[in-house]
């Protein structure tokens, strides 16, 4: 079974974000979704494989209010060594709840767009080869835990870890979002912050962009 802990916070957009999500996952576990303030309830008498922790227009480097709570769902997870990926947001925050909000900066030039990264070997890129993924953030991971190592990065730094000897990672960059998924984020986020569309780069994804999205997340699910 499968948690996914939604950070959208607009109703709407959380909903369209699961129902988007749901397209890209090839399994038969069982997923359900979760939102800020309904954890507690929605993972009671359930026996949960694997969580996912989206991303987020809210700044990981910020208090936000489920902070608390989303920080007991990792510690139930990672307690059990169960499979952890955070996205974005969920990896910024995975790399603080590792060892505090000091390994988080905000970016001198925000990327919303698509932006090359170079990917390591490692089971969590297995069949995928190093190309042009979405991002769109103005945070970032700095630093990384002693006790994990770096299997992604680009010319700005860090776009992913894994903690040795488990399979729990963190992902800067979004497999979750194919070009029009990620278009209507760019247009709706540009549309309340207009510095986001002056920050909107390299408007076409790669030609493997989709499917290698769609790889790294079920090759995650299926670990």
């Amino acid at each position: 079974m499968i948690l996914v802990y939604n950070c959208v916070s607009e109703p709407e957009a959380a909903l369209r974000y699961e129902k988007n999500l749901l397209k890209k996952l090839n399994s038969d576990k069982e997923i359900i979704f979760t939102t800020p303030g309904k954890a507690e309830t929605d993972m009671k008498g359930k026996d949960f494989t694997h969580l996912i922790i989206s991303g987020s227009a809210a700044s990981a480097i910020e208090h936000n209010g489920w902070d608390g709570e989303l920080s007991s769902v990792i510690d139930d997870f990672f307690e059990a060594d169960k499979a952890i990926l955070g996205i974005c947001y969920g990896h910024q925050f995975l790399a603080a709840w590792f060892i505090g909000k000091s390994c988080l900066s905000i970016m001198d030039n925000p990327e919303y767009g698509w932006h090359k990264v170079e990917i390591k070997p490692n089971p969590l890129f297995k069949d995928v080869s190093s190309g042009i993924f979405c991002h769109i953030h103005g945070d970032y991971v700095s630093r990384i835990p002693e006790k994990c190592e770096l299997i992604a990065e680009s010319d700005t730094g860090i776009q992913g870890f894994q903690y040795r000897g488990r399979k729990v990672f963190g992902v800067q960059f979004h497999p979750d979002y194919n070009y029009e998924e990620a278009k209507e984020v760019f247009e709706r986020r540009s549309a309340a912050t207009p510095s986001i569309k002056k920050a909107y780069t390299h408007k076409t994804p790669g030609k493997s962009t989709e499917r290698d999205g769609k790889r790294i997340l079920n090759n995650f699910i299926n670990m």
